[in-house]
């Protein structure tokens, strides 16, 4: 007896079976990655819109100093005061109303009886 080959004695898969198993694994795969993948997209917009944010907070933080050291200085402080309403002593302090217009004069309506 001579010595065969087993090559041919495989197991045997119809390729449509194999096929329709490979698509299942393929979608069952990308369902499965599909929740980590939308985290993350939301994780990256949540880090970019805090990025934005710190920006904005620097940027306010720096004004913010820069307002403090003029009023250290008494001219800063005063000129905050005068914008409060306040005044120096023996000063008055004068306020301006704007004149309201006046409306078009209607007629009196008729008098009761």
């Amino acid at each position: 007896m001579g010595v065969r080959s087993r090559r041919g004695r495989g197991l045997r898969v119809d390729q449509r079976a194999f096929l329709v198993a490979l698509g299942v694994v393929a979608l069952f795969g990308v369902f499965k990655l599909y929740g980590p993948v939308a985290t993350s997209r939301r994780q990256q917009d949540e880090l970019t819109r805090l990025h934005i944010e710190q920006a904005a907070l620097v940027t306010e933080q720096g004004r913010l100093k820069a307002y403090k050291q003029k009023l250290a200085s008494d001219a800063g402080f005063e000129a905050a005061a005068r914008r409060l309403g306040y005044v120096r002593e023996g000063e008055r302090r004068l306020v301006f109303v704007p004149q309201r217009e006046k409306k078009a004069s209607s007629p009196a309506p008729p008098a009761k009886k």
